[in-house]
Order: structure tokens, then sequence, then C-alpha cells
């Protein structure tokens, strides 16, 4: 089987998944009230939202700046943010695409090593995760019943054997140990193969040798900081949500980062279905609900699509620029 087929058909299922899940949300949705809410939202906030994301973008690529420096690339944050939209905008296409994507990009234009950049973007995930993990204990403090309630509602209806359970588990510490085992043995590999794997290594364990570490936290703070305002102010976008207050807030960034942090194409139906849910818990009804998680979702699509071509022709015309310089 060729690579493009492969890569087709890959499409093909993600596309396919994302609409039978996006047809099971608004299957039941009574398209005469849908219409009815995006007739009276004030568009300014989102419009606020779209440009707040530039923010974020900025953060991002800061961020991602400081676990290269130690792996020998100093980078200007202009090179590394058209990376980070266009490896958004690759996302549009296939879930996880943007990652090899942005290290590609970066690879192109700036000559960084893709496994290197790669490891250094799995650090920066596991980083993400972990301060979702945080927000989730936070929220527990401040919206504890409503955080339960959803998650137990969530889950009710997955029955997963319980000898599929021990087969992850061993999966997982099985991929643990030999990770362990590779970066403890990394110099007594050899061959083409074990170079990437020490760069990868190299990059994944970047952030032990990261030399503005106070940089990195505050950075990783603004980051999602403004995730949470990208969400939180389209909630006064809609007067049936505008009451809605803080920990709705948080609510809305911790579902969406699971929501989004699921393999189905741009969250298409994952973000919907699990958005309008948990609105349900502060009494916002379920046409209500799916239209904001539409608002909210379609608003960041539209960013990601108009920064990320953006970005792609900046790229386009670097590569040109650089192309034409007489080689020496």
């Amino acid at each position: 089987m060729s690579k493009s087929l492969i890569n087709f058909l890959k499409i093909l299922i993600s596309v396919g998944l994302a609409g039978g899940l996006l047809y099971l949300v608004f299957k039941n949705i009574e398209w005469a009230e849908f219409w009815e809410r995006a007739n009276s939202v004030d568009y300014t906030w989102v419009i606020i939202s779209i440009l707040l994301s530039i923010v974020a973008y900025l953060a991002r690529a800061y961020r991602w700046n400081i676990l290269l420096e130690p792996l020998g690339y100093k980078l200007k944050t202009s090179r590394t943010t058209l990376a980070v939209l266009i490896g958004y905008l690759a996302n549009l296409a296939l879930p996880r695409l943007g990652e090899i994507t942005r290290c590609g990009v970066l690879n192109r234009n700036d000559k960084v090593a893709v496994p290197s950049a790669l490891g250094s973007v799995v650090t920066e995930r596991l980083v993400d995760f972990i301060t979702l993990l945080v927000l989730i204990l936070i929220s527990l403090a401040i919206e504890s019943d409503r955080l339960i309630t959803f998650l137990k509602s969530a889950f009710d209806d997955i029955n997963i054997p319980t000898y599929v359970f021990w087969i992850i588990l061993l999966v997982g510490v099985f991929g643990v140990f030999m990770l362990i085992l590779i970066i403890r043995k990394k110099d007594q590999l050899k061959g083409k193969l074990a170079n990437l794997l020490r760069e990868f290594i190299s990059g994944f364990l970047s952030l032990r040798q990261i030399r503005r570490p106070l940089e990195f936290v505050v950075s990783t703070i603004i980051l999602w900081t403004v995730y949470y305002l990208m969400s939180y102010i389209i909630i006064f976008s809609l007067p049936e949500t505008a009451h809605l207050g803080f920990g709705a807030g948080l609510m809305l960034l911790i579902t969406g980062g699971i929501a989004l942090s699921i393999p189905v194409q741009s969250g298409f139906g994952t973000y919907h279905g699990m958005i309008a849910a948990m609105l349900v818990l502060y009494a916002i009804d379920e046409t209500t609900g799916v239209f904001l998680a539409t608002l909210l979702h379609t608003s960041q699509i539209v960013a990601v699509a108009i920064f990320g071509t953006i970005a792609l022709f900046i790229s386009f015309l670097i590569r040109r620029k650089d192309a034409e310089k007489p080689t020496k």
C-alpha cells in the first residue's frame, strides 16, 4: 500500500469520525432556535477572542525557543511563531500532524534538526498536560460538585473490559521502562537510527537544561491565562450565558483542553459535545450549549485559518529569498 493511499485513508477516517460525532451532537438540535442564537450574538467579544489568540501563539513560540536554546539553536520568536502557526494549520487536516509539520518548517527555514525539535515539542506537550492537571485540581476547589458530576456523566457510559485496562497499563509501563533504558544507554547506541534517537532524547530532556526557567514558567502562565480569556470572554457574546462567572470559564478551559486532546480532527464533535454537556451543569439548555461550543470552536478555527495561512505565505517568501541568495 502506497504512502499517499495510507495518508488519504487516515484523513478519510478522521473526517468520517469527526462527521459522525458532529451528527450525534447536532441531531436533536432545534435549528430554528439555533439560528435565533446566531442573531443575538455580540461579535465584538468573538473578534477580541480571535485577536487574543495572537498572544497565545507568541507565548507558545517564545516558550519553545527557551527549550531549543540548550540544543544550540538561538532563534527569533518570529521564526518559531511561523512554525507554530503552520503546525496549527496542518492540524486542521489531520490530528497531531501539526507537531511534525512545525518541526519540519523549522528545519527548512532555520536548519533545526527534526528529531531534536520533535523531542522538545513532546516535552512542551508534557508541560501542557501537567498544567491541565493543575487546573483540574484548582477547579476541584472552586467547582468541585460540577466537575465531579461532569466527569462521572462523561465516563459512565464507557464500559471498558478489565483486560483492556491491564493491557493499556502494561503497555504504558513497558513504554516508560524502554524510554528510561534508551535514555540511560543513549551513548552506547550506534548507527543512523541511534543518532536520530539521541537527538530526540536531547530535545526531550531540554527542559532540564533551560537557561531561563523563570521566563519558561511565566510564558506558560501567560499562555494558559490567554487560553482562559479566549474562552471566557465569548460567554459575554450571548445573553443566555453572559451571567456565568469565573468558575464556568475555568470549566470551559478544562473541558475544551480535554476535548482537544482526544485525537479527532481539530476537536470536531468532541469539543461541541463535551462543552455542551458541561454547560448543562450551569442550567444552560442543550441548543444554547451546542451553539456556544460551535461559536468557541469556530472562532479558534477561523483564527488558525487566517493566521496560519499568513504564516504559510511568509514562510514561502523566506524560503524563496534564501533560495535566491548566491551560494559561496
